[in-house]
C-alpha cells in the first residue's frame, strides 16, 4: 500500500502536520472484489485536484515532480499525474522531461499502452485506439535543453520555462532528485513549486530535511509529499470486509 501525504505549504516555513491520504498500489493476498489499481487510480486523481484545481493558495499550472534519493522512479507517477490532469482540466497538458539522468518517460508511456507521434519538437500521446484525454504532450530530455549547452543557469530556465506556461495550459515536469541536484530547488523556484517523493523504507529523514532546507533557501512552494512503495499486508478480517 503506499501512502500520499498531503502537504500545502506556501514556502516552508508554513509546513503545517500532514493529512494522510493512503493508496493501495499492491496488497497481497489479491482479493475479488477489490481493484488496488482502480483505487490508486482514484487516489492520483485526489492529488491532481489538491495541486492544479484549485491548488493552494490559487491553482498551480506548472509543477517539479522530484524524488528525494536518485535511486527512487518517479517516472511512474509523473507519467500518472500527466494523464490524470489532462482528464480533468481542459486546454493542453505537458509532460516534461527535465531530469537528463533518470529513466526516461517513453519506456513507462510504451508499457501502458501509449504511442508517440512525432510533431516536430513536441509529441503528442495517444493511446492505441487513436483517443486523447484532451490533449497531452511529451517534451523529451533531449528536446527540453534546446540549443542551450552551457547548463541551466537561472535566466535560461525562466526564459524556457515561460515558453513552456505560454505553449500549454499545464505543465508537469519531471525533475531531477533533490537530495543531489541543485537544479530541482531551481526548478521549483521558477515553477509554481514542487511535489517531493520519499521512498518508503529507503529515504532517510535527515536526507528529506535537507531538501527541505534547500527548498526553504530558494524560497520555493512545497506543494505536496508523496510517500512511494510502501506495501504491507492488510488482515483477513478487514479483507473479509472490503
Amino acid at each position: 500500500m503506499s501512502t500520499f501525504v498531503d502537504l500545502l505549504p506556501r514556502t516552508m516555513d508554513e509546513v503545517r502536520e500532514p493529512r494522510v491520504i493512503k493508496v493501495a498500489e499492491s496488497c497481497e493476498p489479491e482479493v475479488i472484489g477489490w481493484d488496488s489499481d482502480a483505487f490508486a487510480e482514484e487516489q492520483i486523481r485526489g492529488l491532481v485536484r489538491q495541486v492544479f484545481l484549485p491548488g493552494w493558495p490559487k491553482p498551480a499550472h506548472q509543477v517539479v515532480f522530484s524524488s528525494v534519493d536518485p535511486e527512487t522512479d518517479i517516472s511512474a507517477i509523473c507519467m500518472q499525474v500527466g494523464l490524470a490532469l489532462s482528464a480533468q482540466v481542459p486546454g493542453t497538458t505537458c509532460l516534461v522531461e527535465a531530469n537528463q539522468s533518470g529513466p526516461g518517460l517513453e519506456p513507462v508511456l510504451a508499457k501502458n499502452g501509449l504511442d508517440l507521434i512525432p510533431n516536430q519538437e513536441r509529441s503528442v500521446m495517444r493511446d492505441s485506439s487513436g483517443g486523447l484525454s484532451n490533449e497531452l504532450w511529451l517534451v523529451s530530455r533531449s528536446v527540453f535543453p534546446g540549443e542551450n549547452e552551457n547548463g541551466w543557469s537561472g535566466p535560461w530556465l525562466h526564459h524556457r520555462l515561460a515558453e513552456l506556461r505560454h505553449t500549454y495550459d499545464y505543465t508537469v515536469l519531471y525533475g531531477p532528485p533533490a537530495g543531489t541536484s541543485s537544479e530541482a530547488a531551481l526548478l521549483a523556484s521558477l515553477c509554481d513549486g514542487m511535489v517531493l517523493v520519499l521512498e518508503a523504507n529507503s529515504t532517510r529523514r535527515v536526507a528529506a530535511q535537507r531538501v527541505k532546507e534547500k527548498l526553504h533557501a530558494a524560497n520555493a512552494r512545497l506543494l505536496g509529499v508523496v510517500l512511494s512503495g510502501r506495501t504491507f499486508p492488510i488482515p483477513e478480517a478487514i479483507y473479509r470486509k472490503l
